[in-house]
C-alpha cells in the first residue's frame, strides 16, 4: 500500500483550532461529554502548599465558581491537592488557569496523601484551559507545579477531577507492561505504549480498517472491566475478544457507536489473550489509544511451582531405592510436565518429591553450590507424580524422592539429573527458515545437529565446531559484532534498534552464529540501582537478587544477553579508585552479595535460556592493590579469592581477569589476563571450567592473552589498526583456539540464543523502568543511606511551615554523582537530583527550599563528595578528603550559626575529621543510583529510619593511609593494602588479622583506630 503521510502533518490546522477553542473555553463541554467519569472534585476538601493571601484559598479552585481562584506564593515548587473522599478511577483532569500558569507540572495520585504516583507530566505548557486525559486511581489528586510562567505564583480558576468511584478499576491493571502485539503501528507509537501506564505515550495504527491490539496476560485472566483511553483518532466500531491460543476468538463486547474519550466498559470474560479489534475509524487516520487497561485477575498457577519447604540440602544418605523416570541425564524436549516415577518402598505411607527448582529466597550467606539446594514440591501417596505446573528451561535439574513410613521414618532414593528445553522459536523475519521445527541457520534446507535444539548441548557444540573454519572460530573470541558480524561478542550497551540490526547481521553469516552483547552496566540496565559498595552498606541480599533479576528482565526485553559484572572484589585499599564498584571491606558480605547478584542476573543457580550472562571481575581481586599490582600473599589471598569461589557456587561461568598482575601468583609477570600462571591458579586451585574473558587489552596483548589461557579478548576489535585475524590464527595454536571456542559455543547454546537471539526492539523499551523497578532502586538506596551523626536531633527535619532550608554544594544538583560507567541518571523517567527531591519533599511540609543561599535559613543541607568517575578519582587519589571549596561551604554555614546536614557522596573512604565536628548531621549516600535524591529526601524528613552501615572503616587521619607526602605505592602506604580493618592497627593486631584469615575464621571488624569503624551507622534518629 502507498506510504501514509507523516503523522504530524494532520495535526497542524486541527490542533491550532483546538487550542484556540480551548483557550476560549469552547470545547470543555464537548470533551467532558465524551468522558465516562463524573466531576468528583467540586466542593471536596482542598489543601495547598501555600496561598498568596486570604482571598485566594485552595478551596476556590474546587468551588465550581469560575470567578474565584487559588493562587500560591511566588516560588517553586507549589502544589494543590484535593481529597475526593474515596478511591476513584480517574479519567480526566481539567485545569483552568489564570494568567499566572505553570509551564511545567505533574498530576499525581495517592491513596493516603503521603505517597504519590505521577500519572501525567507536562513541560512547556501553555496555560489557558487544559483538559488532560489520565489513567490511574487514588483518593487524593495533586497538581504539583515545578516551573512558573511568570514572576508570580501559580493561579487556578478551577481544578476539576473527573472519574468514577466504587468501580473495579482501582489498583494496577492486569494488562500493565504485558507482552503485546498489534496489526500495525505508526512511527514510534508502538503497541506497548498503550500498556505502560503513561498517558503521554500512545499506540496508533496505520490509516486503514481493520486494526487490532492484543495483550497476552501470561496466564488465563478473568476480566471484569476494560478501560479505553482514546486519543482523538478513536474507533466508532470495535469489539473485545478473548482467546486461550491467540487463534480462536470469542467476542465479549462489541459496539458501532463508540464515543472516544475514556470508555469504561464493565465486561466479563476469560482467556489468556484479550484483543481490541477495531472495525470502523472515527477519523481518516488510524486508531490511537493512550492507554488500554484491563482489570481482573490472572491465574499464575501454571507458572508457579509449589514451595513446600525452604531450600534444603539433600540427605546425607541417599540411594536407598531407585528412581524410574525421567531417565538419568535425560533431555526432555516434548513437555514441561514430565511424569516422575520411582520404585515402591515397603511400609511407605507417602513420598516426598524434591527438585532443585530455582528460587529467590536462598540463604546467600551460606557456602555451597546453590544448584544443590532442593525444594519439596509434592507429597503423593503413590509412586508417580506429574506436575500441575510448567517446569522452566534448565540444563541441570536434580531430583530425589524420600519415602516416609507410618512412624515418620524416612529413606531417600538415589539422586538423578535431567534437562528440559522446549523453546518457542523466534518469529523475526531474518531470512532464517524453520525446517522440521528448528531454525535452518546455515540456510541449506536441512537441519544439522547444531541447529537441532533437541540435541544435547555437547552434541551441538561438537557438530558446529567441526563445521567452522579456523578464521570463523577465531572471530568467536572477539568483540565488535557491530562491524564484524562473525564476531562472537558485541560492544554493549546499544540502543534497542541498533542492537537488533546487528543481530540481524549475525543471522546472515554462513553459519548463523549469534553473538552476545555485553557492556559495563554494572548497576542496572535502564533502571539504575546503587553501586555494590552501597549495597554492601544495606546488606539485604534478597534485595540484591531482586536487583539482578530486574536487570535481567530489562536486558531480555531487547536481547542484550550479557553484562560485564558483578565485581567480586573486596575493597581493602583506601586509595583504589574502583573500590566504589566492589563489595566493601568484608569478604563475608562480598560472598553473599556476589552470590545474590549472579543468581539474579542469571535467573537461578545455572546459566539457562532466560539468563543474562554474568561476567565476574576482576580476577584475582584488585581490591588488594588496584589496577597496577595485587599485593596479597599466601595468607591474604584466601580473603580476596573467596568471593570468586562464591560466584562459582552461584553458577557463574564467565570470569574477567583484571589489568593488575600479582606479586604472589606471577612475580614480575604481566597483568592477569595474559598471565598463564594467574589463570592456571583459577582453573587448578578453584577448579574453574568456565569462560575467561580478558579486560580491555591493547591489540598487542591479544595473542599473549589467548596463549596464556584467556578465551575471549575483551574489547578486542578485529579491525584494530595493524591487526588481522590471520595474524592471530597464525600465532595461536588451533588446539588453544578450539578450547576457547568450545567454551564460547557451550555458553551460547545454554543461553538458547540459537533459537531466540532477539529481543523486541519496538515494544521492549516500553517495559523498561517499570514503577516496581524504580521502587526496588529506591528501596536499595534507602537501605544503604547511613546516618553517621545526628547531634541535637537535627534530623528528621521538623520545621514550621514557611521556614527556609538552603541546599548547597556541588553534588546537590549533580545528575552524574549517583552513578558511574554505563548506568545512568534517567531524567526522561523522572529521576531527581538531591536538590530536586528535597525541594519536592519539603513542599509537602510547607517548607521552602533555596539553592546555595536564602533568607534566614533554619537548616543547611550541603551535598559534597566526588562526581562520577571510574578508573581515576575526581581529585588526586592521594587526597581522600574534601577539597577546600567544599570544606569552605560547611565552614561558612557553621560560622553563620546554621545547623549543617552533610549529604556525603562517598565513593571511597574519606578522611572527614577536619569538618566532622562542624556538621550537626552526616548522611552517607554513597553512589546511590538514580533514586539517590528521593531516598535522601525521604530520610531527611523522617519518612523512614536509617538502616545503612559503613562498608569500610573511615580513616581518622591521612597518616592511617599514607606516610606524609607519600604517593600511591606500597612503600609509602601505612595501611596494608591486602588486610581488612587495619587503619591505625598495631603490628599485633595485624598479625591476629592474618592468623584469622589463615585459619578460615571470620575477622572481627574492631581492629585499628579509625574515626568510624566498619559497620558504623545510627539505627534510628
Amino acid at each position: 500500500m502507498p506510504e501514509a503521510p507523516p503523522r504530524h502533518r494532520r495535526r497542524v490546522l486541527p490542533l491550532l483550532a483546538v487550542l484556540a477553542a480551548l483557550v476560549a473555553g469552547q470545547l470543555v463541554a464537548s470533551v467532558e461529554a465524551r468522558a465516562a467519569g463524573v466531576l468528583l472534585s467540586q466542593g471536596k476538601p482542598t489543601t495547598a502548599s501555600s496561598t498568596e493571601n486570604a482571598g485566594t484559598p485552595a478551596s476556590a479552585a474546587t468551588d465550581g465558581n469560575a470567578g474565584t481562584r487559588w493562587s500560591s506564593a511566588f516560588a517553586d515548587p507549589q502544589w494543590i491537592s484535593v481529597d475526593l473522599g474515596a478511591t476513584a478511577a480517574l479519567d480526566r483532569v481539567v485545569l483552568t488557569w489564570e494568567a499566572a500558569h505553570a509551564t511545567a507540572f505533574q498530576l499525581q495520585t495517592s491513596a493516603d496523601g503521603v505517597t504519590w504516583t505521577t500519572v501525567h507530566t507536562a513541560a512547556n505548557a501553555a496555560g489557558g484551559t487544559q483538559s488532560i486525559p489520565v489513567a490511574g486511581s487514588g483518593r487524593h489528586v495533586r497538581l504539583f507545579g515545578t516551573a512558573r510562567a511568570t514572576g508570580y505564583g501559580y493561579s487556578l480558576w478551577e481544578f476539576q477531577v473527573y472519574g468514577t468511584t466504587g468501580g473495579s478499576s482501582s489498583g494496577t491493571p492486569i494488562s500493565a507492561f504485558k507482552q503485546v502485539a498489534a496489526s500495525t503501528w505508526e512511527g514510534g507509537n508502538a503497541p506497548a505504549a498503550a500498556l505502560d501506564g503513561r498517558t503521554t505515550t500512545r499506540w496508533s495504527s496505520q490509516f486503514a480498517d481493520d486494526q487490532w491490539l492484543r495483550v497476552d496476560f501470561g496466564g488465563v485472566a478473568t476480566i471484569n472491566q476494560v478501560v479505553l483511553n482514546w486519543e482523538g483518532a478513536y474507533a466508532r466500531g470495535y469489539r473485545l475478544e478473548v482467546s486461550n491460543d491467540a487463534v480462536n476468538w470469542t467476542s465479549i463486547y462489541s459496539t458501532t457507536t463508540g464515543a472516544g474519550g475514556t470508555e469504561r466498559l464493565n465486561v466479563t470474560g476469560a482467556g489468556r489473550y484479550l484483543r481490541l479489534f477495531a472495525t470502523a475509524r472515527a477519523t481518516g487516520y488510524g486508531v490511537s489509544l493512550w492507554e488500554f487497561q484491563v482489570f481482573g485477575t490472572v491465574d499464575t498457577s501454571a507458572a508457579t511451582p509449589p514451595l513446600l519447604s525452604p531450600p534444603t540440602k539433600a540427605p546425607a544418605v541417599t540411594g536407598r531405592f531407585a528412581l524410574s523416570a525421567p531417565a538419568d541425564h535425560a533431555m526432555i524436549t516434548s513437555t514441561r510436565r514430565p511424569a516422575f516415577s520411582w520404585a515402591a518402598v515397603p511400609g511407605a505411607v507417602r513420598y516426598q518429591v524434591w527438585l532443585n527448582i530455582s528460587r529467590t529466597d536462598y540463604d546467600f550467606t551460606a557456602s555451597g553450590n546453590l544448584i544443590d539446594l532442593y525444594t519439596k514440591v509434592a507429597e503423593p501417596t503413590g509412586t508417580t507424580y506429574t506436575p500441575s505446573w510448567d517446569i522452566a528451561d534448565r540444563w541441570t535439574y536434580k531430583w530425589f524422592v524420600v519415602a516416609v513410613d507410618g512412624s515418620g521414618g524416612t529413606s531417600a532414593s538415589a539422586i538423578r539429573t535431567f534437562s528440559l528445553y522446549l523453546p518457542t522459536l523466534t518469529t523475526v523475519a531474518d531470512g532464517v527458515r524453520v525446517v522440521n521445527g528448528s531454525r535452518d541457520l546455515n540456510k541449506n534446507g536441512t537441519i544439522e545437529p547444531y541447529e537441532d535444539w533437541r540435541q544435547p548441548v555437547e552434541t551441538r557444540v561438537n557438530d558446529l565446531l567441526g563445521r567452522m573454519t579456523v578464521e570463523e572460530k577465531a572471530y568467536q573470541m572477539f568483540y565488535n559484532a557491530q562491524a564484524f558480524p562473525r564476531s562472537g561478542w558485541h560492544f554493549g550497551p546499544a540502543e534497542a534498534q541498533d542492537l537488533h540490526t546487528a543481530l540481524l547481521g549475525s543471522s546472515g553469516t554462513r553459519l548463523g552464529i549469534p553473538f552476545v552483547s555485553a557492556g559495563d552496566t554494572i548497576a542496572g540496565y535502564k533502571t539504575t540501582y546503587p553501586l555494590q559498595s552501597a549495597l554492601a552498606a544495606a546488606r539485604n541480599y534478597p534485595l540484591d537478587y531482586k536487583l539482578g533479576d530486574m536487570q535481567r528482565r530489562e536486558q531480555l526485553e531487547v536481547g542484550a544477553r550479557g553484562v560485564l559484572g558483578p565485581l567480586a572484589e573486596v575493597g581493602t585499599k583506601v586509595l583504589y579508585p574502583r573500590i566504589q564498584e566492589g563489595n566493601g571491606e568484608s569478604t563475608e558480605v562480598a560472598q553473599a552479595q556476589v552470590r545474590a547478584l549472579v543468581a539474579g542476573l542469571q535467573g537461578g543457580p545455572e546459566l539457562n535460556p532466560a539468563s543474562v550472562l554474568a561476567t565476574v571481575k576482576h580476577w584475582p581481586g584488585e581490591g588488594a592493590g588496584g589496577e597496577a599490582l595485587i599485593v596479597f600473599d599466601n595468607v591474604t589471598i584466601k580473603y580476596h579469592v573467596a568471593p570468586f569461589r562464591a560466584a562459582m557456587e552461584a553458577g557463574a561461568v564467565n570470569i574477567m581477569p583484571g589489568y593488575a598482575g600479582s606479586s604472589l601468583l606471577d612475580p614480575g609477570g604481566p597483568g592477569a589476563g595474559d598471565s598463564a600462571k594467574i589463570l592456571a591458579y583459577l582453573r587448578q586451585n578453584l577448579g574453574y571450567t568456565g569462560l575467561i574473558t580478558t579486560d580491555w587489552l591493547p591489540s598487542g596483548s591479544w595473542v599473549g592473552a589467548a596463549n596464556a589461557g584467556s578465551d575471549v579478548m575483551g574489547g578486542a576489535d578485529p579491525g584494530a589498526p595493524g591487526f588481522t585475524i590471520g595474524q592471530f590464527t597464525s600465532a595461536v595454536p588451533v588446539a588453544r583456539i578450539d578450547d576457547a571456542v568450545r567454551r564460547v559455543l557451550r555458553l551460547k547454546f545454554k543461553l538458547g540464543i540459537f533459537e531466540n537471539p532477539y529481543g523486541d526492539p519496538v515494544n521492549g523499551p516500553y517495559r523498561f523502568h517499570k514503577p516496581e523497578y524504580a521502587a526496588l532502586a529506591n528501596q536499595a538506596s534507602r537501605e544503604a543511606m547511613t546516618l553517621l551523626k545526628n547531634t541535637g536531633g537535627v534530623l528528621p527535619v521538623r520545621l514550621n511551615r514557611s521556614d527556609n532550608i538552603v541546599v548547597a554544594g556541588p553534588r546537590a544538583d549533580d545528575t552524574a554523582a549517583c552513578c558511574i560507567w554505563t548506568s545512568y541518571f534517567h531524567q526522561e523517567y523522572g529521576s531527581q537530583t538531591m536538590l530536586q527531591a528535597i525541594r519536592a519533599r519539603a513542599a509537602q511540609a510547607g517548607v521552602n527550599v533555596h539553592k546555595d543561599t536564602g533568607p534566614a535559613p533554619k537548616l543547611a543541607i550541603v551535598a559534597v563528595g566526588e562526581t562520577s568517575y571510574t578508573h581515576a578519582t575526581s581529585w588526586p587519589k592521594e587526597q581522600p578528603y574534601l577539597p577546600p571549596d567544599q570544606l569552605a561551604l560547611i565552614q561558612d554555614f557553621h560560622r553563620q550559626g546554621v545547623p549543617v546536614v552533610v549529604a556525603l557522596v562517598l565513593p571511597r573512604p574519606y578522611v572527614i575529621t577536619e569538618w566532622h565536628d562542624l556538621a550537626s548531621a552526616i548522611v552517607v549516600t554513597y553512589r546511590g543510583g538514580e533514586e539517590m535524591g528521593p531516598a535522601l529526601a525521604s530520610l531527611l524528613f523522617g519518612d523512614y529510619s536509617p538502616t545503612g552501615r559503613l562498608p569500610w572503616q573511615l580513616p581518622r587521619s591521612l597518616s592511617d593511609v599514607l606516610r606524609p607526602g607519600g604517593t600511591d605505592v606500597p612503600a609509602d602506604a601505612t595501611e596494608h593494602w591486602d588486610l581488612p580493618y587495619d587503619l591505625g592497627a598495631t603490628a599485633a593486631e595485624r598479625a591476629d588479622i592474618r592468623a584469622r584469615i589463615d585459619s578460615g575464621t571470620p575477622v572481627p571488624s574492631t581492629y585499628g583506630n579509625p574515626l568510624y569503624p566498619f559497620a558504623s551507622g545510627l539505627p534510628t534518629f
